[in-house]
């Protein structure tokens, strides 16, 4: 089950219709936005005091994982758009990995699906909440 906090919840649906107000980049921005309505749509949405989030995948947060096929692991921090960048370990909440990743629990087992119709499994085995005054300060520089 996918969990999420009100907070992103909010912010990412701000985030949505930023793109929906606009025209969007491309095709593949709009089936991301979909998949992700969708998503947010049956998600569980908790209170930011709840207990227990510090295990989950929410927005800002690093997470280190495996894919399952390659045994490769790896750490991204999961932030909005405006502030990604892959080579610096940001990658967006919006990304085909941010999407499949979003409210879900460390030990997981997670299907990334690529807009090739490839797919390939990830399993979280860490995740790590980072400040929002960090996050914010970030924003500031970009």
């Amino acid at each position: 089950m996918c969990i999420i906090k009100k907070s992103d919840y909010r912010r990412i649906k701000e985030l949505i219709i930023g793109y929906e107000a606009g025209s969007f980049p491309d095709r593949q921005t709009k089936k991301r936005i979909l998949f992700l309505k969708e998503k947010l749509n049956k998600a569980k949405k908790v209170d930011d005091a709840s207990l227990g989030l510090v295990d989950i995948v929410y927005l800002n947060s690093a997470v280190r994982f495996k894919n399952i096929s390659t045994a490769e692991e790896k750490e991204y921090l999961f932030v909005i758009p405006k502030i990604e960048c892959k080579e610096l370990g940001r990658v967006s909440v919006l990304s085909n990995l941010g999407i499949a990743l979003l409210g879900h629990k460390k030990g997981d087992t997670v299907e990334v699906k690529e807009f090739d119709g490839s797919k390939y499994s990830v399993q979280i085995l860490k995740i790590q909440p980072t400040s929002e005054l960090w996050i914010k300060r970030l924003e500031q520089y970009i």
